[in-house]
C-alpha cells in the first residue's frame, strides 16, 4: 500500500501532465486558425490592392512569421501555464483560453487595420488621443452596432472554436513533442533571422510580417525605449561646400539657433510687387506626387494642377516632413523639429518658437486658416492661437445653406472642400490696405474618402481614365480598385480650380503668392518606396511671376518658410530676427537632380525612422541612393551610414533637448512673438 505522500506525489504528477496534455489542446486550433488568418489577409489584401507580388510566396514566408510569433506566445503560456496549473488547475485553463481568444481577435482587428491601408499598427496608435481615435473610427464608418455585435459574436466563436480541441485525440508524448517544435522552431527562426543579409522593401516587409507581432514588438520599445531620454549631441556648423545655406550653430544651449542669412533664390524669378504681397497656401490632403503632374508613376489625377503648374515655379522632387497630416503645419509655416509625437503634441505648452505666420502678422499682415474639419485635432487650434492667427474658420464656422460631407455612421469629418473654399471666400476679408496671409486646407481625399455627388465623379473618373490618361484595358481594373481615392483626387483639384477662378475676381489678385502642397502621399495606395510616402508636389504661382520653371532640387516643407521670408525681407523693409531656428534650408531652384538638404522625416507619430541627406536616404537602418522623382535604390556603403546614422542621431538629440526645455529660440526673441 502506498504511502499518502507518494499519493499525493503521484496525483501532482498527473495533474501537471493533464493541465501540459489540455494546453496544447487548446493550442493546437489557436495554431490553426494563425495559419487560416493568414489566408484571409492574403485573399482580402490582393483583392483590395494592386500588388506585384506573388501570393504564394507572401503565403508560404507569411507563415513563418505568424508561426515564429504563435510559438513564442505559446511557449512563454506554456510556462504560465505549468506554474500556475498546479495550484489553480481549472483557473488556469479558462485563463489560457481567454488570453488565446483575445490574441486571435485582436490579431483579426490588426489584420482589418492593415487590409485598408498596408500599414501595420505600431507606436503611431499612442500619439493619439482617445478622442482623436474615437472620432477617426467614427468617421470612418466602422463604429455602429453591427460590427460591435460582430466583434462579440466573433469573440465567443473563437472562445467555442478553441474548445473543441479537447477532442484531439493526445497523450503526454505526443504533447512534449509539440514542446520541442515550438522551442527549436523559435531558435531556428532566431538564427535565420541573423544570418539574413539584405532586408526587404518596406511594402513586402509590411505584408510578411505578422501584425500582431509587429504591434507587440512595437509597443514594448515605445514603453521601454530610452532612446530620447539623453542629450549628448555636439554642434556641427553646416559648412561644407555646395550647401545651400551654411549655419552657424554656435549656441550650446540652443542647438537649431543660428544667423538668419539665408539668400534670396525666388527674387529673380519675381516682378517688382505693388506693396506686400498676400500669400495664400493651399494644402491639398493627401496630394502625393505618385498620381499628381509630371513623371506621376501612377498617371496624373489634377488636370487642373498640371496646367497651374505650367505657368508656375514647380518642384518635383518636393518632400512633406510627416507621413501624415500632424506635422504639415510646424513644418511649412515654422520649420520646426519634431519633439517625440510631433510639435503640436506639446499642446497647450508649446516651446517659444517662430514661424512665417508670427513673424509676418508683427510686420503687418492679417491671417486667416479654413478648414472644414474640427480645428481641435491633432492640437492645431492651440499651434494657430500661439501665432495670434485673426481668423480662424473650421467646421463650426459654416454658414447654414452648406452641407456636411456624407457620411456612413451618421458622423462626419465636416464640410467637403468646395465648401469649405466657398465658405472661406464668401467671408475673407477683402482689403488692399493690410496684407494678408490665407490658408485653405483640404481634407475631403482622407479615408472613408465620401464625395458629395460621388456618382459624377466616378464617372469622371471612368471617362479620365479612358479618355483623357488613356489607361489600357488590361490595367483599368488596378485603378478601379482605387477609384474612391482617384475620385477624391478629381474632386480636390476641381474645387482648387473654382477656387482659383474666384480668387482671381478679387482686388488683390495681382499682387498675390500662391504655395500649393500636398500634406502626404495617400497610404491607401500601395507605396513604390519607403520615402513614396513623403514626395509631394510643390509649387509657386503668381501673376507677378515672370517665367515659369521645373526645378529638380529637392526641397522639403522644411524650406519654405525661409525661401520665402528671404523673398520678402529682400524687397521690403521687414522688422526679422538675426537669430533663427528653421531646420530647412532654401528650396532648391537647380534645373538638375541634385540633394543638398539634410532633414528628418517622421513617418507617423512615435515613428522618427527616416533621414534624407543629400543624395543618400536612411530609412529602418537602410541605407538608399536617391535618384530624380524620388527613386530609391539600397546601397552597401558602411562609411556613408556610419555618417547618416551620426547626423540622425545628433538630430534626435538636439530635438528631444530643445523641444523639452524650451530651448528652441532663447527669451530675447519673443519679441517677435504676436501678443494677444
Amino acid at each position: 500500500m502506498s504511502s499518502p505522500q507518494a499519493q499525493i506525489r503521484s496525483n501532482f504528477l498527473l495533474n501537471l501532465k493533464q493541465s501540459f496534455i489540455n494546453f496544447w489542446k487548446l493550442a493546437i486550433p489557436f495554431l490553426l486558425i494563425f495559419i487560416l488568418l493568414r489566408l484571409v489577409e492574403v485573399f482580402v489584401v490582393f483583392n483590395l490592392h494592386s500588388l506585384a507580388y506573388s501570393k504564394t510566396q507572401i503565403t508560404l514566408i507569411g507563415w513563418v512569421y505568424d508561426l515564429e510569433w504563435a510559438f513564442y506566445t505559446l511557449g512563454f503560456l506554456l510556462i504560465l501555464n505549468t506554474i500556475l496549473s498546479s495550484i489553480y488547475p481549472v483557473a488556469t485553463r479558462d485563463l489560457i483560453k481567454i488570453t488565446l481568444t483575445l490574441l486571435i481577435v485582436l490579431q483579426g482587428g490588426l489584420l482589418f487595420y492593415f487590409t485598408k491601408m498596408l500599414l501595420p499598427l505600431g507606436t503611431d496608435l499612442y500619439a493619439y488621443s482617445l478622442n482623436d481615435i474615437f472620432l477617426t473610427i467614427k468617421a470612418s464608418g466602422e463604429l455602429n452596432l453591427i460590427n460591435v455585435f460582430g466583434i462579440v459574436f466573433i469573440l465567443v466563436l473563437v472562445y467555442i472554436v478553441l474548445g473543441l480541441g479537447k477532442w484531439v485525440p493526445m497523450g503526454f508524448n505526443s504533447a512534449m513533442v509539440l514542446t520541442v517544435i515550438c522551442y527549436a522552431y523559435l531558435l531556428g527562426t532566431d538564427l535565420m533571422k541573423n544570418a539574413q543579409k539584405e532586408r526587404p522593401i518596406e511594402l513586402e516587409s509590411n505584408l510578411l510580417a505578422n501584425k500582431s507581432s509587429y504591434f507587440y514588438d512595437q509597443s514594448y520599445n515605445y514603453f521601454t525605449s530610452n532612446d530620447y531620454m539623453y542629450f549628448d549631441f555636439f554642434l556641427a556648423s553646416n559648412t561644407s561646400e555646395g550647401v545651400l545655406v551654411s549655419k552657424d550653430l554656435t549656441e550650446t544651449e540652443y542647438p537649431f539657433l543660428h544667423s538668419n542669412n539665408y539668400p534670396d533664390v525666388l527674387g529673380p524669378y519675381f516682378d517688382e510687387f505693388d506693396s506686400l504681397p498676400d500669400i495664400v497656401f493651399v494644402i491639398v490632403e493627401g496630394l502625393g506626387k505618385a498620381y499628381s503632374g509630371e513623371d506621376a508613376y501612377l498617371e496624373s489625377f489634377t488636370p487642373f494642377l498640371d496646367s497651374l503648374s505650367d505657368h508656375s515655379l514647380y518642384w518635383k522632387n518636393g518632400l512633406s516632413t510627416t507621413g501624415r497630416t500632424f506635422g504639415v503645419l510646424t513644418g511649412i509655416f515654422g520649420s520646426l523639429p519634431f519633439a517625440q509625437k510631433g510639435f503640436m503634441d506639446q499642446a497647450p505648452n508649446l516651446p517659444l518658437h517662430h514661424t512665417i505666420l508670427s513673424l509676418l502678422k508683427t510686420n503687418g499682415y492679417y491671417v486667416n486658416y479654413h478648414i472644414g474639419a474640427d480645428k481641435n485635432f491633432d492640437n492645431v487650434n492651440f499651434f494657430l492661437q500661439y501665432q495670434q492667427v485673426d481668423r480662424i474658420l473650421d467646421m463650426t464656422s459654416f454658414d447654414p445653406d452648406f452641407e456636411e460631407t456624407p457620411s456612413k455612421s451618421g458622423f462626419s469629418w465636416g464640410y467637403p472642400d468646395k465648401a469649405m473654399f466657398e465658405n472661406g471666400m464668401r467671408k475673407l476679408p477683402v482689403s488692399q490696405n493690410q496684407p494678408q496671409i490665407s490658408i485653405f486646407q483640404t481634407q475631403t481625399s482622407h479615408d472613408p474618402f465620401l464625395i458629395p455627388d460621388e456618382e459624377k465623379y466616378f464617372a469622371m473618373f471612368e471617362d479620365y481614365i479612358k479618355n483623357e490618361l488613356k489607361i489600357s484595358p488590361s490595367k483599368v481594373a488596378e485603378y478601379t480598385k482605387y477609384k474612391n481615392m482617384y475620385s477624391s483626387i478629381l474632386y480636390v483639384d476641381e474645387a482648387i480650380k473654382e477656387f482659383f477662378e474666384d480668387y482671381q475676381k478679387l482686388p488683390n489678385y495681382q499682387n498675390t503668392i500662391f504655395i500649393i502642397t500636398g500634406d502626404h502621399r495617400l497610404p491607401e495606395i500601395p507605396l513604390a518606396t519607403t520615402i513614396d510616402r513623403f514626395h509631394v508636389p510643390i509649387m509657386v504661382f503668381s501673376p507677378k511671376l515672370n517665367t515659369s520653371k521645373r526645378m529638380h532640387g529637392v526641397t522639403s516643407h522644411f524650406e519654405i518658410t525661409p525661401t520665402l521670408l528671404s523673398l520678402l525681407g529682400n524687397r521690403f523693409d521687414l522688422d526679422l530676427p538675426s537669430k533663427v531656428a528653421w531646420k530647412g534650408y532654401v528650396m532648391d531652384t537647380s534645373s538638375v537632380f541634385q540633394s543638398k538638404i539634410s532633414n528628418p522625416l517622421m513617418r507617423n507619430k512615435n515613428q522618427l525612422v527616416d533621414y534624407i541627406s543629400g543624395e543618400y536616404v536612411l530609412a529602418d537602418n537602410q541605407l538608399y541612393r536617391l535618384f530624380d522623382n524620388m527613386g530609391l535604390e539600397p546601397v552597401t556603403d558602411v562609411s556613408m551610414k556610419e555618417k547618416l546614422q551620426s547626423e540622425f542621431e545628433t538630430y534626435k538629440n538636439s530635438n528631444r533637448y530643445a523641444t523639452g526645455n524650451n530651448r528652441i529660440i532663447p527669451d530675447s526673441l519673443a519679441v517677435y512673438i504676436p501678443k494677444n
